[in-house]
């Protein structure tokens, strides 16, 4: 194999001067894992013990190729070929690395590395020409114990090393292989460690046979200690089931599957209730004797103990009531199931124990069962119940759920027992009305009051109830105290009336703006009337122009605020819904700034549109942004005095993008901004005449950006004007445009009439 490894600066190598390394180039950290910084300056033979092939060869023996294997940082074997160039006069050698084409594991035999991930056996890869360990899972690694159950001891190592305590068996099953090429099983070896107890396990060798030679040994092991020590143990039962089952304290008969008694210790025999000699199986056994519930009805063949063993099932301390023609007989007893390994059903075992005396004994104590079945009834009850003493007002006893309630409220509280004998004027951080309400209340009638406690930040509402209890002598001797929780009500209730208040002002808003537009009209139209009557059109035709305007304009603001309230009613309900399709926003936001243009420089304003981006494609519905734009665009115009500016900017901030428009009117008190966003909220009209408006525009502008997911605020100067941003998340949609939107710019002249209407005209 001499001068084959063609040599050069694209290969892995390491050179070495007077035995230590003092150049590797990138290829060589790439084939290893091992930084330069790692291997620099080690001598030969620590190079050697890093890439651990002293088990196959010395790199200072190598003269021209060799091939071995050498193994990554991270235990990785890789088949190569070394090629050592020496150079005598500089005391130096190369060592050029070359990884063999399509030679690891994974690719040759991928199975093996499959089965080496799973970890359910050992498993282990040798190399058959140089007997070394090439890789080995950590269920191996168990397997061959200290020191080599650290991965990093195992690999590179010789087999006769790693197993030197069974070098001898190993040697005969290695030869064998290799000699006939076939697998090799070995079935529950005894495997001893020093100071450890017996294991067993099963042993498998697999040889890889890689173009008509053998080259890998796979070698699997499975522990079966468990298994074997199990077989053993039953085995050892069996001896001395008998001296057990003849000397148990408790009745004690075991049975097949067939029901077939096959033991009975002496109690049982003496006990049993059937003729133990003609009686051989359960069946003849229950034709003397039947078995009841503790209720007294009578069980069916299939619930009867034993048949439930042999069904699989265990149990401890099943009561049953045993009667025969003689007598009856309360017994207890406990079953259970002995199957084979291979989980078939061999056996079962019942203990029966005579409970008849207990069972009287029981029945002596029935009314203090009765009360301790009540008192865990009301220690779970899931509402609130405390015992009082009275007049003090001691606590008495106190269930789970009513502690629950009172540790949230005074976290001082550690122990429920702890409450017991304190005084509830000490345990409530806020002091109930319990005196006041028992004082009013008639006799033997109950009391209550609704409390309202934060608890973490949380209003929580607990409707508590007082239950005097009387005395022979009709005094009162305790209290009991229900608290209920009626969060879920009171926030109901409160709901329903801030409901009715919305509705109300619904009503009251809705008149006056109605009633505003509408006195307009009518009054517009007496006069037309009137001035047809007297044949008075020609002269008055001017006026005829500006009344019919102002009509025209009156209707507008009527269908604007019809508009707005059935838009806030469906937002109200939950059934305002966009049209989403995906829109250049900026084209959106400039196209209306351009549309209402006219409109605002004929109110002496200026407005200025910029954006930092020419197209920006999100999901929006173009028709309510436009309605969104056109409402902050009019209050803009109805607070900015003549000369002012209104400025509209577009920005693209990657996720999001944020639309802003800004004024240079009268400004916001600061006091007001948070209520702008709030149904009906007005800001005082004595600010400008100019302004009119339901006060429903800013909650449904809010309401049409949140349905975008997005937000908006607002932040304002008196004297200097508001800004108003809208935040828009970027996202789009695979929707296509609706026939709607694509036709909603040959209405946007209306649009803009009708979102202006509220705003005075001069002319």
């Amino acid at each position: 194999m001499k001068n084959t490894l063609k040599r050069s600066a694209a290969n892995p190598f390491v050179r070495i001067k007077n035995n230590y390394a003092f150049e590797i180039n990138d290829e060589f950290e790439k084939l290893t894992g091992y930084l330069r910084t790692e291997l620099l300056g080690k001598s030969i033979s620590e190079i050697n013990s890093i890439l651990k092939i002293d088990a196959q060869v010395n790199l200072n023996d190598i003269e021209g190729d060799r091939s071995c294997y050498i193994f990554t940082k991270e235990h990785e074997p890789r088949e190569v070929t070394i090629f050592c160039k020496r150079i005598q006069s500089e005391n130096q050698q190369i060592y050029f690395i070359k990884e063999k084409r399509n030679s690891r594991i994974e690719d040759t035999i991928p199975y093996a590395a499959s089965i080496l991930e799973d970890n359910d056996v050992g498993v282990a890869i040798y190399s058959i020409y140089d007997d070394i360990l090439l890789k080995a899972n950590e269920k191996f690694l168990t397997f061959s114990k200290i020191p080599y159950e650290n991965i990093e001891n195992c690999i590179g190592i010789k087999w006769q090393e790693i197993f030197s305590h069974w070098q001898k068996h190993f040697e005969i099953v290695y030869l064998n292989i290799i000699e006939n090429g076939k697998p090799f099983h070995l079935k529950e070896v005894k495997w001893k460690y020093p100071g450890e107890g017996d294991t067993y396990w099963n042993l498998s060798f697999v040889p890889i046979i890689i173009k008509g030679k053998t080259k890998y040994l796979v070698q699997t092991v499975a522990d079966v200690t468990e298994k074997i020590v199990s077989r053993n143990i039953i085995e050892k039962q069996k001896q001395e089931l008998e001296v057990i089952i003849e000397n148990i304290s408790d009745q004690l008969i075991l049975f097949n599957k067939n029901g077939e008694y096959i033991k009975m210790n002496k109690l049982a025999r003496d006990k049993a209730m059937f003729d133990i000699k003609a009686a051989k199986n359960f069946n003849e056994a229950y034709n003397e004797v039947k078995i009841y519930d503790m209720k007294d009805n009578l069980l069916s063949v299939e619930d009867v103990p034993l048949n439930r063993v042999i069904k699989g099932e265990t149990f401890s301390n099943v009561r049953v009531i045993r009667k025969n023609s003689e007598y009856t007989q309360y017994t207890s007893i406990s079953g259970t199931p002995i199957h084979d390994d291979n989980g078939n059903f061999i056996a079962g075992v019942l203990i029966l124990r005579d409970i008849t005396d207990q069972v009287k004994y029981e029945e002596n104590l029935y009314i203090k069962a009765q009360y301790d079945s009540l008192s865990n009834i009301i220690d779970n009850l899931d509402l609130g119940f405390v015992r009082l003493t009275y007049p003090e007002f001691n606590f008495i006893d106190i269930n789970n759920k009513a502690y629950e309630q009172l540790k949230q409220m005074n976290p001082n509280i550690v122990l429920q027992s702890s409450i017991k004998g304190k005084n509830l004027y000490d345990v409530f951080l806020e002091e109930p009305h319990m005196k006041e309400l028992l004082h009013t209340s008639s006799k033997n009638n109950s009391c209550f009051e609704i409390r309202n406690f934060n608890i973490e930040g949380e209003d929580v509402f607990s409707k508590i109830i007082y239950q005097p209890l009387y005395g022979l002598n009709n005094e009162i001797v305790e209290i009991i105290v229900l608290w209920v929780d009626v969060t879920e009500e009171e926030k109901s209730k409160e709901i329903l009336e801030s409901t009715v208040k919305m509705q109300e002002e619904i009503y009251s808003n809705v008149a006056h703006e109605l009633k505003t537009p509408l006195n307009v009209i009518f009054s517009a139209n007496q006069l037309l009337l009137m001035y047809l009557k007297d044949d008075s059109y020609e002269e008055n035709k001017a006026k005829f122009y500006i009344y019919s305007n102002s009509i025209k304009q009156n209707c507008y603001r009527l269908t604007k605020l019809i508009n707005n309230i059935v838009d806030l009613s469906k937002s109200k309900a939950g059934y305002l819904k966009l049209n989403l399709s995906n829109e250049n926003i900026v084209e959106v936001i400039e196209n209306i700034a351009d549309s209402v243009s006219d409109y605002v420089k004929s109110r002496g304003l200026r407005i200025v549109f910029f954006s930092n981006a020419e197209e920006k494609i999100i999901a929006c519905d173009p028709i309510r942004m436009e309605r969104v734009m056109l409402n902050l665009i009019s209050n803009a115009i109805k607070f900015t005095n003549p000369s002012g500016a209104i400025y509209i900017n577009v920005l693209d901030k990657g996720s999001t993008v944020e639309i802003i428009v800004k004024d240079t009117g009268v400004g916001i008190e600061k006091e007001y901004l948070d209520l702008l966003f709030e149904k009906f909220y007005q800001i005082d009209k004595t600010l400008s005449r100019n302004a009119e408006g339901s006060g429903i525009g800013l909650s449904l502008t809010k309401s049409i950006v949140n349905l975008h997911g997005g937000n908006i605020s607002v932040d304002s100067e008196i004297g200097k004007g508001s800004v108003f941003k809208i935040e828009l998340p970027v996202r789009t949609v695979e929707k296509k445009r609706s026939k709607e939107q694509t036709n909603y710019n040959n209405n946007k002249i209306e649009m803009i009439n009708i979102e202006f209407s509220d705003i005075y005209s001069n002319d």
